[in-house]
Parts: C-alpha cells; structure tokens; sequence
C-alpha cells in the first residue's frame, strides 16, 4: 500500500501573537498520532501581520484518507479554518 502526501493549511480566526502560533504548532504536533506522520510545518505570512501554518502529513492509504486529520486539526484552539491545499500519493 502506499501513502497520501497532503499539506494542509490552518488559518487562525485573526492576527494572533506568536506566542499563540507556536501554540498551536505544539498542540498539532500532540493531536497527530499514528499511523500519521507529521511533516515540516512553516508558519506563512499571508497578508498584513496574518499568519497561518502549512503543515505536511503522510497517511497510509488503509486508514480512510485525510478526513480524520483535518478534523482532529479543526478541533485545536485558535484554529478557524483548516484546509488540504495539496494532495499527492507515493
């Protein structure tokens, strides 16, 4: 079997410190657990003092994709959105 490549991006509901941000980066890297893998997380700026979090996950594919992953991701606090931006297999 193989596994799912996905880079997901969280968006807070608004400018946040990075106190927060590096808050939320520790309480992703607690909510995923295995059989996912976390990956690289970069902090992007988006647009004037926002800030999100683009975070790569790999996912065998016998354990029904990356739903569970983004809704584990959208339960974390200051999360507001949480979305696959990218998707690949290998």
């Amino acid at each position: 079997m193989g596994e799912v490549i996905a880079l997901i991006r969280i968006m807070p509901s608004g400018v946040i410190s990075d106190e927060k941000l590096n808050k939320i980066i520790d309480d992703v890297k607690n909510a995923v657990e295995a059989p996912v893998r976390l990956g690289k997380i970069d902090i992007k700026n988006v647009a004037f003092g926002l800030k999100g979090l683009d975070i790569n996950v790999a996912v065998p594919d016998s354990e029904g994709g990356l739903d569970p992953v983004v809704e584990i991701l959208s339960k974390i606090e200051n999360a507001d959105s949480v979305e696959v931006v990218d998707i690949g297999r290998i």
